[in-house]
Parts: structure tokens; sequence; C-alpha cells
């Protein structure tokens, strides 16, 4: 999450609104793989009937609701709607209204996350776990031609293409057999390990064993897309609504860029008797007061709360809001680039990264909402079937390397003279790089610019931009330090580690360490969860506590105000809300 670029914009996102391996099984469900290869139908909702139906209301599948079905909700402008060049969080929840994966998720009535059938009604694994096999259910696009296994073949190769430059192809040239290799040019996309069987069957050979692959199967860049519909409007495919082509639950009726979206019900897709919301708008509003302000006098249903004390006000407010409060695998940092003058030196990244209060920056910039960091893998993230935190004894590597440095500035002192530079900090000038230009990105700003100006003695000016032109500069070197960070795209360290692979990650900001690239890997090639925590361990340890490639600051929740209509709009902590079961029964 990027990372997934968000990598953050969950920083911008907050305020938004905001496994293992089995034999064959024909349609038997693969064991230990996750998910299930049953076709299921969406969770049996409870009946709401009365002997009288309300004037206002109606019955949809046992269900009273208002006979109006629509939503007002907060978000951001996606960088586009073309699944394979994105990665950013504002992009991906608009893309998951509108294209579908083999599978999804879906929420049990315990509180369990569930994959489940999506295009795909069934499928199956070899003995190894490095083939699986979805067998598709008779599905339309939104122009009505059928769903067939060539456009997910198609898709895939595509977001493998060099051609492409996809963002997030680094996920999966490791994992897709040949991926690797088509991605650098030395085979033909014959050769990859993707491959329509027939129009109903889609076959996958991994270059290994991945313990998360079913996971993978919903990740939004692995929707399908239609070659004609992309080929019709080449670079440009994306940028617009009438553009877009729809498998998922929605189609988009307008786009009015940095303005608003407005999405329809599909009513072409397969689970269309499941999707009771016809009309949705979102609306781009940057500041987060503003925000909270909106949902306040009703003109928006739902937003994520990232204050404690618009917490404590919605909370007290519970005969007119639902307060979900819900954990992420989400961590912000700030990033150095390793090719610089200055931060090419490990004590002078280990100064910034510990000169500012982690406590206080939580307080000041998001009113005490989120969890200032000790670890560089979230707290709440899986290793198997136990938490990777405390199997490996909670070693907290980012409170550990603050702990032991109490002057910071000596510190930056060593590191300038190391470099020959001059060792007066004030002759040092910095730029800092906040995520976006809203408040939020405005108040972390002015707070790093205050605290290492504080703590170090360091000039720092700030570099305030809109977030998809951050991302570019970030892309292309031209950044100093840059604050983002990752939500996890699926529930393994690997998600958050893999990243800093020097040649097959994800950053390339110039880390380059031989033991950790070695470790990352070694972890890859093997299933025994034991060795792959111990070996992430000494990864995250050479990361933030050695090298300090960056800067951890803060772990992220997801607090959302929800007015009482609103119905079964919890969310999930990987997957996106597709909004299937989401309905309103009460609106005044």
């Amino acid at each position: 999450m990027k990372g997934k670029k968000i990598f953050v914009l969950f920083l911008v996102m907050i305020l938004m609104a905001t496994v293992l391996l089995s034999g064959c099984g024909g349609n038997e469900e693969p064991a230990n793989i996750g998910g299930t290869n049953e076709n299921t139908e969406a969770p049996a909702q409870e009946s709401n009937k009365k002997a009288e139906i309300p004037k206002g209301m109606k019955e949809v599948n046992g269900i009273v609701m208002d006979e109006e079905q629509y939503l007002n909700l907060i978000g951001m402008e996606p960088e586009s709607l073309d699944t394979t060049r994105s990665s950013i969080s504002s992009a991906w929840e608009a893309q998951t209204l509108l294209f579908e994966g083999l599978t999804r998720v879906e929420m049990t009535e315990d509180g369990i996350e569930k994959i489940v059938p999506g295009m795909a009604e069934k499928w199956e694994n070899n003995e190894e776990g490095t083939e699986f096999t979805f067998y598709l259910r008779d599905a339309l696009w939104s122009d009505g031609k059928p769903v067939k296994a060539q456009d997910f073949e198609y898709a895939v190769k595509r977001l493998l293409d060099p051609k492409t430059a996809s963002p997030y192809a680094w996920l999966f040239t490791p994992i897709i057999k040949n991926g690797a290799a088509f991605n650098k040019g030395e085979v033909s996309a014959d050769k990859v390990g993707v491959t329509a069987i027939d129009d109903k069957t889609l076959k996958f050979q991994l270059a290994k064993p991945v313990p998360y692959f079913m996971q993978l199967s919903y990740f939004i860049v692995m929707s399908p897309l239609r070659q004609d519909i992309v080929e019709k409007h080449g670079d440009a495919y994306g940028q617009e609504a009438e553009q877009i082509v729809s498998n998922g639950p929605f189609i988009i009726k307008e786009w009015v860029h940095d303005n608003k979206m407005v999405f329809e019900k599909n009513p072409n897709y397969w689970d269309k008797d499941h999707v009771y919301i016809e009309k949705m708008q979102w609306n781009n509003v940057l500041e987060a007061d503003a925000r909270m302000q909106a949902l306040l006098k009703g003109d928006i249903d739902a937003a994520i709360v990232y204050k404690r004390e618009w917490e404590d006000k919605f909370k007290s407010m519970n005969d007119e809001f639902n307060f979900l409060a819900k954990p992420l695998a989400w961590q912000s940092w700030n990033i150095y680039n390793h090719n610089d003058r200055y931060f090419k030196n490990a004590k002078i990244r280990k100064a910034f990264s510990v000169a500012f209060d982690k406590e206080e920056f939580n307080e000041v910039v998001f009113g005490g909402s989120r969890i200032p960091a000790e670890n560089y893998i979230p707290d709440d993230i899986m290793i198997g079937n136990e938490n990777y935190q405390q199997k490996n004894g909670n070693p907290k590597f980012v409170k550990k390397l603050s702990n032991e440095i109490t002057d910071p500035k000596a510190l930056l002192i060593e590191g300038l003279k190391e470099l020959g530079e001059d060792p007066d900090p004030a002759k040092m000038d910095v730029t800092y790089m906040p995520l976006g230009n809203t408040d939020i990105a405005r108040k972390t700003g002015e707070f790093m610019q205050q605290s290492f100006k504080k703590k170090l003695g360091v000039n720092v000016k700030l570099d305030i931009l809109q977030a998809n032109i951050c991302y570019d500069k970030f892309d292309k070197g031209d950044f100093q330090v840059f604050d983002t960070g990752w939500i996890g795209d699926y529930d393994d360290p690997s998600t958050f580690l893999d990243l800093w692979h020097s040649t097959d990650g994800y950053y390339k900001i110039g880390f380059e360490n031989e033991e950790y690239n070695n470790l990352v890997e070694e972890a890859a090639k093997i299933i025994d969860n034991d060795k792959r925590a111990e070996l992430y361990k000494r990864a995250e340890e050479i990361l933030v506590y050695e090298e300090a490639a960056c800067g951890p600051t803060v772990i992220g929740k997801r607090n959302t105000a929800v007015r009482n209509y609103l119905k079964n709009y919890e969310g999930f902590s990987f997957a996106k809300r597709n909004f299937v079961g989401v309905y309103t029964a009460g609106r005044k």
C-alpha cells in the first residue's frame, strides 16, 4: 500500500472520509492456502421484516431499507483508474468499485475477514503450492461482453511487461514463473506463468511456493482488463471516466478532476442483487476539519476521524453516529535519499531519525489518534498463524535506536566530518517534502522543520506540493527527506521488508546492503515460518537500527464516524471496500 506508493497515500487518506500448501482438490477446499474454493453467496442478512413496510422504505432480500439508496462520501483524487499503473490508496479505493479480481473479501458474523469467490467461483492448487488454477463464473463487463480468463492473462502480463513500467511489477516479478525474466526482456510473454487454458480457466505457475498467494488473488492490480479498451486509449487509458469498462459492482459516471467522482450501480455485475447502493458521490475535500464539519452537517455519510477531540465528539453523539475503530497495517516514516550528499551517511540518517519526539508528533499532528512507532513492522502483522512481533520477542528496534542516541546533534556532526562536509550544522540546508498539500501534510512539515532546527541546528526548507507531484519527484530521486509510508498489501512481514531489496524492491533510493538482500531472498524461498521470522527480524534490525534507511514516525489506525443509518460499512485490514452489502436504513 505506495505502498502500497502508499505507499502512503494513506497518510493523505487518513483524511479521507480514509497460508499454506495443500493437494489438488477439484471441488475440495485447499488446506492452509487461505480462502475457500466453494461458491458462496453474500453473507445472509438479518431479516428486518415487519407486517407493514414504512413509507419511504422498501424490502430487498429480507432487509428493510431506505427506498432511495445513495451515499455521499470523501474521496481523494486518484492518480489513474488504470489498475496496472497505480500504486496509491486513493486510486485503489476507486478501482475496487469498478473492478473485481478472482476473489474478494467478506466479513464473517464473528468479524473474521474471509477470502471468498469473486470472478472465480472455485480454484485448486497443486501439492507443492506452485500451481493455482481458477475456474471463472459466468460474468459480464459493463458493456455486456463476457469476462474471460484471457482478460486476466492480459492484465497480469501487462503488469509485468517492461513497456508498461508498472510501479507494482516488482511485487509479482519474483513470484510468477519467468516474471522477472520477462520484465527484464529476457523471455517472451508466452513464457510467463499465467495462461488462459480456455475462456473460463486461468492457470498460474509460480516461481516458488508463496504462502500468501491467495491474498494476492483479490489485490486490485490482479484485476482483469479488456485489451481492446486499453489499446484503444493507449497511454491515456485510465485518465477519464468514459474510458473505463467495469466488471465490478459499480460503473463511473462522472469524474471532475480534483472535485468529485460519481459512481452508479453496475447492472451487469454478477452479484448485483447484493449491491444496494444505486449512486455514490465522492467529494474531494482536502482539509480535515472541513470534513468533520461536513459530517456533522449531514453533507457526507461517513468519514475517517483524525483527532481525539473529534473522536470524543462523535462517540458522545451515539444517537446519530456509530464509531468504528480498526487497526491498520500502515506505517509512516521519513525516507531518506541515500544518493544525497548528506543522507548517504548512516550517522546523519540516524540523527534525523531520532531528532523528533514521536509522542509529541502524534499529539500535534494527529491529535493523538495514531500510535507512535516503536517497531518497523506494524504490531498486527502475522507470520503464518502467529503475531510476527510477539514471535520475535517484540524487539522494538525503532525505540531502541531512540533510547541509545541521547545527543543526535553530536552524531550529526560526526557524520558531517566523515563526509568531509562543514561540521557546523547551521551550514547544513535540508529540504523536507511532506506528502501532499493538506493541513496534515503542512503540520507534519512544520513539526519536522521545528524539531530538526531545535535538536540538530540545521536549516530546513519545506517543499509542499500536491501528492502526485511529490511522488513524481520521489520516483525521480529529486528529494532529500520525504514523508511517506506503506500500507501492507497482504498479511506477512514480506509486504514491508521486500520493499527495500536494492534490485527487486519497490524503493529505488540508493539503499544497498548485501546482507539485507540475502536475508529477504532466503526468506522468500522457504515456507518454514520459524526460520522466516528469524530472517525477517535480522532484516528489520539492519533496516531501521543499523542503517536507518528510514525513520518511522507513527502507525495508523482507521477510526471512522458513520451515520447510524449507514449499515455494513465496516472496512477490511488489507482489501479495499467494494460496498457490496452496504445500504442505508432510516436516513432522514
